[in-house]
Formats: C-alpha cells, structure tokens, sequence
C-alpha cells in the first residue's frame, strides 16, 4: 500500500518545492526611468520634420579628373584645410612622359620655323626681285606661316600636359574640415566615383573619394512633409533637438528654401512612413560651438507654424 502511493508522494511534494523556489526567488523588477523624454515641441503650434546636419558649404564630394594611381595622400578625416591646399596627388610618370615628348616637338619645330625663315629671307634681299619667281617667293612666305602655326601648336600640347600635371595634385576647392576620407596611397581614383545612387537631398554615398565642406557654421537640411508644406512659412523659428538626449537643443536661423518638392530619401523606419512622400527641404544654419554633434547626424526639428484654421461654409 505504500509502496503504491510513495512514488505520487514524492513527485507532489516535488511540484510543492519547485513552485515554492520559483515564488521565493522571483523578483520584482522596477521599471526603469526615462533618462530623456522625446522632445516636445516649444511652440504652441509646430511642424515636425526631420534634419540632416552638413556643411554650410554643401557637402562638397572631392573627385580625381583622371584614372590614375594615388601615390600620396596628404590629409585624414578632421584636417582643416584651407582653399588651395593639397589633398592627394595621382602617379603623373606618365604625364611627365608626354611632357618630354612634346617638348622634343617643340624644339624641332622650332628650328623648323627658323630654317623657313631663313629660306624666306634670303628671298627677301635679292636686289632683283625677278631673279625667282613669284610662286616661289610665295610659297616660301607661306612655309614660314605654316612653321610658326606648327610652333604655337607644339606649344600649346606641352602647355595642355603641364596642366594636366598640375591638375594631378587634387587641392581643397573651399576651406573647411574633412569629412570622410574613401581613397589611399596605392589605390586608383577613378573618374567617377559615385556608383551608388545619390539622393537629391545630397547626401553623397560612400563611393565620393573624399567628401569636406565648411563646418562655421553647419547646417541641417529639413525635410518638411508635403501635407505640411503649405503650413510654412519663409523663415519661421525652428529648434534642433539631438535624438537620444532631448536635453540637448538649440535654436536655428534661417538660411535659405529650395523651392522644389522632391521624394522622400531619409526613412526612419515607422510602420506608417509611405516610400512616395515627398519633402519640401528648407535649410537652417547653427554655430556648433561645444554641441557634441557632427556632420552627417540626424537632428529632431520643430518649426513655428501658424494654426490649422479649417474652412467654413459659406
């Protein structure tokens, strides 16, 4: 009899236990705080868009005019440069080739030219002007035309070479900061960079070899939805607050409006955002100061509107 109910027993008083560790060593977990709330918008009555923090200057993506080896890179990400200053340089031995070449040629018709000067005058000081025909006199005339065309030619090959050398050193076209830095010693520039598909608020893909701008000040390129464009107004009040600390914010001045609505390019990723919206873009300039913000950083935007007013019936 008791062997029949000893094995149940156990397995109860092993339910009992069981459930008794479980509710002893369960524990009330508090709910965490919120360290920064979402930002709200200061302004009784707002539009809400968000903006992309870039150079004043427009994000400027640094090309190569040639197909050609780099062989030095003189700045890194973080550089200052000024406007004229060296970025890279590309593998010119070829160019300095062409440029011995065509200053072989130069040389040669150069000397040509002289040879036909010299026929031309000997032409020229006969005492009797009958001693040679006309023809000849003209044809030699028109032999030295064609030397000094030649010369200037030649010329300017080698002048056209000496610029392509020039253009081999790839110089800042403003001044400001580098941004981002795509190409290294040993690598090839290519003419064209940009094989992924550019957005037409510029934020230019990781194809640029170097991408700078000016950074005093920077700027944030708003995206305004297209419900809500006909709500703006030419320079409203605007706030910038920095996504994941709401308690970071500061006022923006107005800079300028591209009055062409373009299509959406910047997603957050929100089950209700549609692909086929399309964005008035208005752009903003700040002083970065201390702000630990960078370029290319994703800002919260409140704009002063004025209020909803629906229509009436007549």
């Amino acid at each position: 009899m008791l062997r029949k109910y000893f094995l149940p027993f156990l397995a109860f008083l092993g339910a009992l236990f069981g459930l008794f560790i479980v509710f002893w060593t369960q524990k009330n977990v508090p709910t965490p705080s919120i360290a920064f709330p979402p930002a709200v918008s200061p302004y009784t009555y707002s539009i809400a868009g968000s903006g992309i923090i870039e150079a004043s200057s427009d994000n400027i993506a640094i090309g190569s005019p040639f197909d050609q080896l780099v062989t030095k890179v003189y700045v890194v990400e973080g550089d200052y440069v000024k406007v004229g200053d060296p970025l890279f340089e590309l593998d010119i031995r070829d160019f300095i080739a062409q440029a011995e070449s065509a200053e072989a040629t130069l040389k040669s018709q150069v000397v040509s030219l002289e040879d036909k000067k010299k026929q031309y005058s000997f032409y020229q000081r006969l005492s009797d002007s009958k001693a040679v025909s006309e023809q000849i006199r003209e044809q030699a005339h028109y032999a030295v035309l064609e030397a000094e065309e030649a010369v200037k030619v030649a010329q300017a090959n080698l002048d056209a070479i000496k610029v392509n050398i020039e253009r081999s050193i790839i110089r800042a076209p403003v001044a400001g900061e580098i941004l981002q830095m795509n190409i290294h010693a040993g690598e090839t520039a290519p003419i064209n960079p940009f094989f992924a598909s550019q957005s037409p608020a510029r934020t230019i893909s990781q194809g640029c070899l170097i991408l700078m701008g000016a950074v005093d000040p920077l700027q944030v390129r708003i995206d305004i939805d297209e419900d809500d464009a006909w709500r703006y107004r030419k320079g409203s009040r605007a706030t910038a607050f920095v996504r994941g600390n709401s308690l970071i914010n500061f006022p923006l001045e107005f800079s300028r409006l591209e009055p062409y609505v373009i299509p959406k390019s910047s997603f957050t990723g929100e089950t209700t955002e549609r692909v086929d919206t399309r964005v008035l873009q208005v752009l903003y300039r700040f002083e970065r100061g201390d702000l630990p913000i960078y370029a290319g950083q994703v800002l919260d935007i409140f704009i002063e509107a004025e209020p909803i007013r629906p229509l009436t019936a007549q």
